[in-house]
């Protein structure tokens, strides 16, 4: 698992360090702390993270573990890990280049007192490694803007470094699940909860497969790495899901960890959307969703959504359901709490990250420029709806069923108490 090795001289009980890491034995300090930390997400468990932690090549950065305090003192962990990212990836024109960074694992620090203070005392370890080391950034995907960790890096004075928004401020939503299912689903209109059901009526024969067993793992990975090669998130975003060793593994670690939660929804027994998530401490959270283009008509991604929040209220109803960053119609539809995030590069004070820094804000000065020029022409309009639905104009016409299915029975693999009157949504999908 996690071992520290070559850690730096301690001035003070609760000094922070940045210590770098390897494979070897477990890191007590690093699971107790994961284990007090009620919100602390699935992927920050050191089981986890050394999933990661091997999978890195033996050039450039090393991943780190920074901690302040120590044994039973300990305050507060975090783990850095090596991240390359090519300028086109975040507005760069022209031939690019890579630039090596670190990125801030679970998108946190793990902290007993969950302070502006404590988190900017770790963040400032943090970038003060980043310049010695000469990493080009430090990432922190997915921030908050209600959380101390946000309050922190926008104390630059403290941590030393320049901003660059790698992701702008988007929406992002969660679902407050009141105790009795009827209480939410009330919250729909009769007309919205009407649409749900038809919309579920048109698809036909539908099944909804639960994924929680590690067993159950290497056939969720082949029906979703289908459903991602056919949907338009892979068009518009690069394949979602690709079915290799590296992602067995981790999926497989947490559902041994009891943390998977994931969904697959089936027409006439062939995968229409699945939905990569998790749970932890009455916590659920989506990772990663998709469906097949072919079944755009249905809105499959949004009946997939509708029955999964079924299945949360049959078992293990969880008080939170987050979507993770951006904005959505389906999110808003669902969603009862908003809030907003982005995802932050912290640039260290260094000539060669000074200059990428401005390359890249050059660049996207440009890219502006011509975003506005394509959307006053209309052109963007028609290119999202040719990804999304593959250049099929006729996509809203569809009402017959899917060829060769049979009328509806949306059922789970896993054991039921009752079942529930089945719902759809009559937004675009996911």
């Amino acid at each position: 698992m996690l071992t520290a090795q070559n850690a730096a001289s301690v001035t003070g009980r609760g000094a922070a360090r940045a210590i770098p890491l390897t494979g070897g034995t477990s890191n007590a300090e690093w699971q107790s702390m994961f284990d007090r930390n009620p919100v602390a997400s699935p992927f920050q468990h050191a089981t986890y993270a050394q999933i990661e932690i091997n999978e890195l090549t033996q050039s450039g950065l090393k991943p780190v573990l920074l901690q302040s305090g120590r044994g039973d003192d300990c305050e507060g962990l975090g783990i850095l890990i090596p991240k390359r990212i090519g300028t086109g990836k975040v507005g760069g024109l022209g031939p690019g280049w890579n630039l090596s960074g670190l990125r801030l694992s679970g998108e946190s620090f793990l902290t007993v007192d969950d302070s502006v203070e404590s988190q900017s005392a770790l963040l400032s370890v943090a970038t003060k490694h980043c310049t010695s080391v000469g990493a080009d950034f430090l990432l922190i995907e997915d921030l908050d803007e209600q959380s101390p960790l946000f309050q922190a890096v926008q104390d630059v004075a403290t941590h030393g470094c320049r901003l660059f928004i790698a992701r702008n401020s988007q929406p992002r939503w969660r679902i407050d699940l009141p105790a009795k299912e009827e209480d939410y689903w009330k919250t729909f209109s009769p007309r919205t909860r009407r649409t749900f059901r038809n919309n579920l009526k048109r698809m036909g024969q539908t099944h909804l497969e639960r994924i929680t067993d590690a067993s159950q793992v290497p056939g969720f990975l082949i029906d979703a790495h289908e459903i991602s090669k056919q949907s338009w998130q892979s068009r518009q975003f690069g394949l979602r899901i690709r079915n290799d060793q590296s992602e067995l593994q981790r999926l497989t670690v947490l559902a041994q960890l009891g943390f998977l939660r994931s969904y697959v929804l089936k027409v006439a027994d062939k995968p229409a959307a699945f939905a990569f998530c998790h749970q932890r401490n009455g916590y659920f959270r989506y990772e990663e969703v998709a469906y097949c283009a072919e079944f755009s008509p249905y809105s499959p991604g949004v009946t997939a959504l509708q029955q999964i929040v079924e299945d949360l209220y049959r078992d293990a109803l969880p008080r939170c359901f987050d979507f993770g960053g951006g904005d959505a119609e389906y999110k808003r539809q669902f969603g009862n709490r908003e809030s907003r995030s982005q995802s932050i590069w912290l640039v260290p004070p260094t000539w060669r990250a000074g200059a990428s820094l401005a390359w890249l804000n050059g660049c996207r000065n440009l890219r502006s420029l011509g975003r506005r020029a394509v959307k006053s022409s209309g052109l963007a309009t028609k290119a999202r709806q040719w990804l999304r639905y593959g250049g099929r104009a006729d996509h809203a016409k569809l009402s017959t069923p899917v060829p060769g299915t049979a009328s509806t029975t949306a059922q789970l693999t896993v054991p039921t108490t009752a079942e529930n009157e089945p719902h759809s949504a009559e937004t675009s999908g996911l």
